[in-house]
Formats: C-alpha cells, sequence, structure tokens
C-alpha cells in the first residue's frame, strides 16, 4: 500500500465518521513514519488494508464504513486498497501503554499510528507466517533493533501460553 492510498482511506474515514480520534493500527502503520516501505520492492507493496479504530465508534458507524471502503466494496475495487474498522474492544489486545507510544501521522491533528515496536509485540504475539515475515523486514531495515525488541518482550505483561508462544517467535526471529 502506498502512502497515498492510506491518505484516502483516511480521508474516507475522516468523512463518513467525523471521528474525534483515528487510531492507525496492523502493518499500515508503518507508512506513517517509513511511507517507503509501501513502494515497489519493500514490504507493504502488497499490501491492500489498513486496521482503523476510531472514536466514537459504534456498530452502525463500523458497518457504514465497512459498506463504503471495506473488503469486496466499490471503493476496493477502484482504488485496489480497503479499510478495516476494528471495534474498540481491540485495545484489550494491545501492549499497556501503547497510546502514551502513538506517533502523529503528519497532515492530520487527530490521526495517530501504532509506534512501531507495540506493532512488533503484537506481530510476534500473532506469529503468523505474513507476521514473521514483516518481522524479519523490520528488522533488516533498522526499523526495530533486537535489543529493544527483546526488552519491550520482556517488559510485556503476558499470559503464559503468551510468554511461551512469543519467546518461540522471538526466538526464531533473532536466531
Amino acid at each position: 500500500m502506498r502512502i497515498q492510498s492510506l491518505r484516502h482511506l483516511i480521508e474516507v474515514v475522516r468523512a463518513v465518521a467525523h471521528p474525534s480520534r483515528v487510531w492507525l493500527l496492523g502493518s499500515a502503520s508503518l507508512l506513517a513514519i517509513h511511507p517507503e516501505l509501501g513502494e515497489k520492492g519493500n514490504p507493504l507493496e502488497l499490501t491492500e488494508d489498513a486496521d482503523f479504530l476510531i472514536d466514537p465508534c459504534n456498530e452502525n458507524l463500523a458497518e457504514s464504513l465497512q459498506f463504503a471502503a471495506g473488503r469486496d466494496s466499490a471503493f476496493m475495487k477502484e482504488f485496489g486498497c480497503y479499510l478495516d474498522i476494528l471495534r474498540p474492544t481491540i485495545s484489550e489486545t494491545l501492549p499497556v501503554g501503547w497510546k502514551t507510544r502513538l506517533i502523529p501521522v503528519t497532515g492530520y491533528d487527530d490521526v495517530f499510528a501504532l509506534n512501531s515496536y507495540d506493532l512488533a509485540i503484537i506481530k510476534l504475539r500473532l506469529g503468523r507466517s505474513k507476521d514473521m515475515k514483516l518481522l524479519r523486514a523490520m528488522l533488516r531495515l533498522k526499523i526495530v533493533e533486537p535489543e529493544r525488541l527483546r526488552q519491550r518482550y520482556q517488559e510485556t505483561s503476558l499470559s503464559e501460553a503468551d510468554t511461551v508462544a512469543m519467546g518461540r517467535n522471538l526466538q526464531i526471529l533473532l536466531h
């Protein structure tokens, strides 16, 4: 996804929902600091979606946005990208203190992107093939540093199952 496509999606969210605040979560959040990642040959080149959490959010509004520019919408068919509107309960799965580390998206007073280390922790927790591939690219491109990532992992409050899974994923990633 190119930064222009992300900006287009942000404008759709703002025009339809008129939110007081927009949080960009998921892989596309990296574009806020590293717009080059969406260019040809880079890790987000083939990313089609951007994950948004908006405030305020209710089910009708979320459904309206999904209809307007979600997967399989006319918007996606026309522009080749789409949005996912996350529900407020998603914040329960994000690293503690994530809101204090948000990155302002240039050009918007009310749009903020997830910090790259918070994204990395989420991707470590998920551990899917595509998540590990993105994490490898983030390390290779020095978006995250191995020692700081290890430190953030150790500082993250986790269930026993998440500790084991994330620890295994971190070992695979760093060795």
